[in-house]
């Protein structure tokens, strides 16, 4: 009983591990929104180069990991400098296929980071992140068609319930038809795509390889910055009409804070993949997309209705039931567990009353010897 009461405590706390990885991300990632958002010029596009806004998000998020990696004292030898065991070690782990492997979902990423910062000069945030938020069914199929990866019933349900409060939302019934633009659906449908094989590709390369999870990071940065500032020399702004230079634009706190936001949401997606899992942040998604609704309404003249209210508290509720079927999830495994452990405790009574019948017939066969030598001795 106490071993499968342990179990049920360590279900528990995962679950509480994996909510706050989501709350931190979904604090995050409403703040990106907003700056995204905000940061934009009054005559339209941005005022500085959101390629190298990127590229300097990616550089300060290569430096923290290789500060990380550094200082992680599991590869720590006695009289070797941290310098150069955090290289022995990130060489070790590291083979052509991996870093290749990284670098393709870098080059995604730097792709899907330009499609946001146009996709946000035609809608506002809180459609952004509803839109996005529909992949939480495309990884789910992509986690199930490729990775194996199973969900309850509940849980497909949850996620269908989310696809429909979304559909609410965007749909505008005076038109007849979307809220936006099909060049707006369009782009969002193609970032969406991207995000979807992004997450389901960050959580297996996060989960799979052989590869720590500083050294994953440092390499997936460095292709970050590598591609950026490629693209910053080989193509022209998409975001912007007019030449911007690589520093210019950063005297406002705007540009400054998308930045920073964009520098600590990678680290946070990090620590989703680690310690929940991709459908767990498009649940947190969900959440922030709901939240900028809101914010839209108030601040980016986006038109309230009764209906886009409805379809708002259709994703909510989705989400709640999501979160409450993923808890009644692990309760199988802990129930396996016991299962297991009874089979054992069977199987060690079986070998007892195994070893038990053997003394006793070698107490059989001792005493039958004894009684055969007394009558040779009376004989």
């Amino acid at each position: 009983l106490q071993p499968r009461c342990q179990l049920l405590a360590m279900a528990e706390a995962s679950m509480r591990t994996k909510l706050m990885a989501g709350a931190g991300m979904v604090c995050v990632s409403t703040t990106v929104g907003i700056l995204y958002k905000a940061s934009q010029a009054a005559t339209g596009g941005f005022k500085y180069s959101t390629m190298s806004a990127i590229c300097i998000a990616e550089f300060v998020k290569l430096v923290i990991s290789c500060s990380f990696h550094v200082l992680d004292s599991s590869h720590h030898k006695q009289g070797v400098s941290r310098l150069f065991s955090a290289f022995a070690t990130a060489k070790e782990q590291l083979s052509t296929r991996s870093v290749l492997q990284i670098y393709i979902l870098a080059l995604l990423y730097t792709i899907n980071n330009q499609l946001s910062f146009f996709v946000y000069m035609l809608v506002d945030p809180g459609t952004v992140f509803l839109f996005k938020a529909a992949s939480t069914m495309i990884v789910a199929t992509v986690q199930c068609t490729f990775a194996g990866k199973t969900f309850s019933m509940d849980q497909w349900k949850a996620m269908m319930l989310q696809a429909c409060g979304m559909i609410v939302v965007q749909y505008d019934p005076c038109k007849g038809a979307g809220v936006y633009s099909s060049l707006a659906y369009t782009c969002l449908c193609l970032s969406t795509a991207i995000t979807a094989v992004s997450a389901a590709r960050n959580e297996f390369l996060v989960k799979t390889y052989s590869i720590g999870l500083n050294v994953q990071n440092l390499v997936l940065y460095s292709g970050g910055v590598f591609f950026n500032i490629l693209a910053f020399v080989a193509f022209p702004n998409p975001n912007s009409s007019a030449d911007i230079g690589f520093f210019d634009g950063y005297d406002n706190v705007l540009a400054i804070g998308v930045v920073v936001s964009n520098a600590l949401i990678g680290l946070v997606i990090t620590a989703v993949y680690k310690y929940a899992d991709a459908v767990v942040k498009c649940i947190a998604s969900d959440i922030t997309a709901v939240l900028l609704i809101i914010l839209s309404t108030i601040f980016f003249n986006l038109k309230a209705t009764l209906t886009l209210w409805c379809g708002v508290f259709t994703v909510v509720f989705a989400v709640h039931l999501y979160i409450d079927a993923s808890k009644a999830a692990p309760k199988q495994e802990p129930a396996a567990a016991a299962k297991a452990s009874s089979s054992k405790e069977d199987k060690n009574s079986n070998a007892d009353d195994t070893a038990g019948a053997a003394d006793e017939l070698k107490e059989i066969i001792g005493k039958a010897d004894s009684d055969e030598e007394e009558c040779l001795v009376k004989r």
